[in-house]
């Protein structure tokens, strides 16, 4: 996307883990390496091409970056990493999570 010199604005929901999987089947499995994903970016990036980076954790500042990333920097691939907190989902993705363990549970249909 940088050497054919994009233009989207990509946005990371980092919520630091599996939450719908949490609600499925809570293990230590669902417990992740929480990644520095602008780094990652950084590095591909490399200084070449036209490449914009944030991190936002408030309203205000995520307010800010799209301002940015559709102002001064208009022109690059820009990434936005957005940080929630692990347990902010909808009722019902937890109640659709509580509905998906049940059927996990139960013993397999006899062939």
């Amino acid at each position: 996307m940088i050497r054919s010199g994009q233009r989207s604005i990509i946005f990371l929901i980092n919520n630091g883990g599996y939450t719908i999987e949490v609600e499925i089947h809570d293990g230590p499995y669902n417990v992740i390496k929480n990644w520095d994903y602008t780094r990652f970016v950084e590095a591909i990036h490399n200084g070449e091409g036209k490449c914009w980076i944030a991190k936002v954790r408030t309203e205000e500042d995520l307010t800010e970056a799209i301002a940015t990333a559709t102002g001064a920097q208009k022109d690059s691939l820009c990434f936005i990493e957005v940080f929630a907190h692990k347990d902010d989902t909808s009722k019902e993705l937890l109640e659709w999570g509580s509905r998906v363990a049940a059927a996990n549970s139960r013993p397999p249909n006899p062939q």
